[in-house]
């Protein structure tokens, strides 16, 4: 299975943008047959909202499961989205990349680096002069990196092990709509396991600012770029009127389907 979200063991990550997908939301002709529609109630609503960021990146529409009607055609489009991005062909790839996610994810590859200048002493090192040391101890050979590997420190050292979870926890609700809309996971399948993981995220963040906070620490450390667009996007998504964000954080996550 081809994956795209392996250690980085020092190097760097390309970043890879989602506006490969084009279209508008809901994506097909207005006469294209919906296949199955799943009706929108408070719970799915929070769904979305875990995601809705990327949905609005891709111009989908974040009132509707997964981003896109249920059809044939946006069936195919996202079946070759996640085959082009995450290797996924199948229901196995599928299953494989999500346990994935759910139990590593790019968290743990952060978790090994942090705690690794742990050990190297990094703690005791003053922020000014860290890149210094990082440069010498592990011959980066230049600045960028070890800019980057002392910004990921300082955000270990201000959120903890569990800075980035977040972006894990939202990718992982992400791919259960994809995973729908590209005919992989039955509804059921999908909304049940969104629940499932929506209930474990919900214990974790304080509210929708401190998850999307953690999610958009996660993307700076995945795409080793500014979160600014994503962080100004969220923000616009918050005012509108049919905001999925206007949902309580707090609510009772049940199933309504």
């Amino acid at each position: 299975m081809k994956k795209n979200y392996g250690f980085k063991r020092f190097i760097a990550f390309s970043m890879i943008l989602v506006l490969g997908i084009t279209g508008t939301a809901g994506c097909g002709s207005k006469t294209e047959e919906v296949l199955e529609e799943v009706e929108m109630t408070d719970t799915i609503r929070w769904f979305n909202a875990s995601y809705a960021i990327l949905t609005e990146t891709n111009n989908w529409d974040y009132n509707l499961f997964g981003g896109l009607a249920n059809t044939e055609k946006n069936q195919k489009t996202v079946r070759k989205f996640l085959d082009e991005r995450w290797g996924i062909t199948d229901w196995d790839s599928a299953d494989e990349t999500l346990e994935w996610i759910k139990n590593k994810g790019h968290r743990a590859d952060f978790a090994r680096i942090v705690t690794t200048l742990e050990r190297d002493g990094m703690s005791d090192i003053p922020e000014d002069e860290r890149e210094a040391f990082l440069i010498e101890r592990y011959d980066f050979g230049g600045d960028e990196r070890a800019h980057l590997f002392a910004e990921w420190y300082k955000m270990y050292e201000e959120y903890g092990i569990d800075a980035i979870t977040g972006w894990d926890c939202c990718r992982a609700m992400n791919l259960l709509g994809y995973y729908y809309i590209a005919g992989y996971y039955g509804k059921e399948e999908a909304l049940d396991l969104s629940l499932e993981i929506a209930q474990k995220i919900q214990p974790l963040y304080d509210s929708w600012d401190d998850l999307m906070e953690s999610y958009l620490r996660g993307y700076e450390y995945w795409s080793e770029e500014s979160s600014s667009a994503r962080r100004a996007l969220y923000e616009k998504i918050k005012t509108r009127d049919d905001s999925p964000y206007k949902v309580d954080f707090h609510m009772e996550l049940e199933k309504t389907w």
